[in-house]
């Protein structure tokens, strides 16, 4: 099984080599590809990745969507796996992506759980509030790694062209379809967001932001408290 692994970017100069090597020194170049959407980056981001990533695409349209969209669009793997830039999939995330999409499972996507590069209380403890979230809704985040058969995704439409929030709206209609898996492995995704905006303002602004979209305010305004 061919995997395409999608990685939106914006300004990533910091950390898209080090996602890429990782990536390479992870899987099998022969089964992997790595395509990088940039979204009119403003530093070196498309330069570094150039040379390293097998497509680096410039996007038509922007934000993570649409990006990770025009992604799948160019994919030639069979399964697509979506991956943020300062996230770091466990070491064996290949074989157990492989053994997880058998061709006799009833999986219709898969996660990993979430986890972050501090092992300071708080996070750990927001790691397991998350966890459970997915569990209990069956959407995962962006943050968790994603991936879906290629042919699944496009069958249901794949992410919408909405500024934020589009794993609900692609969940909705996967989890119609067969099982959502979140697999025991947890990634390591980075602090950095919590640091610049608080701890604790950034995880409530989060929840607050989940509620409000189940109570029906329109992405485009909750875009608005994401920054």
């Amino acid at each position: 099984m061919k995997i395409s692994v999608i990685i939106p970017t914006r300004n990533e100069e910091i950390n898209i080599a080090l996602a890429i090597h990782y990536l390479r020194t992870t899987s099998d170049r022969n089964t992997t590809e790595i395509i990088v959407v940039d979204g009119q980056s403003s530093d070196r981001t498309i330069d570094i990745a150039q040379g390293l990533a097998d497509k680096v695409i410039r996007a038509v349209c922007l934000g993570r969507a649409a990006q990770m969209h025009e992604g799948a669009l160019s994919a030639n793997g069979d399964l697509l796996l979506f991956l943020h830039a300062d996230t770091q999939l466990p070491a064996n995330w290949q074989e157990r992506l492989n053994e997880v999409w058998a061709p006799d499972n009833k999986t219709i996507a898969t996660a990993f759980r979430l986890g972050f590069d501090s092992e300071r209380p708080f996070f750990r403890f927001l790691a397991s509030v998350a966890n459970w979230r997915t569990s209990w809704t069956c959407v995962p985040h962006g943050d968790q790694s994603i991936s879906i058969q290629k042919d699944i995704y496009f069958r249901v439409g794949g992410f919408p062209p909405v500024p934020i929030m589009e794993e609900y709206f692609l969940f909705k209609k996967l989890r119609r379809l067969g099982c959502v898996r979140l697999l025991p492995e947890a990634i390591k995704t980075s602090v950095r967001r919590y640091e610049q905006n608080g701890r604790v303002f950034n995880g409530l602004r989060n929840v607050l932001i989940i509620a409000l979209f189940y109570l029906g305010v329109p992405p485009r305004h909750l875009a608005r408290m994401y920054w």
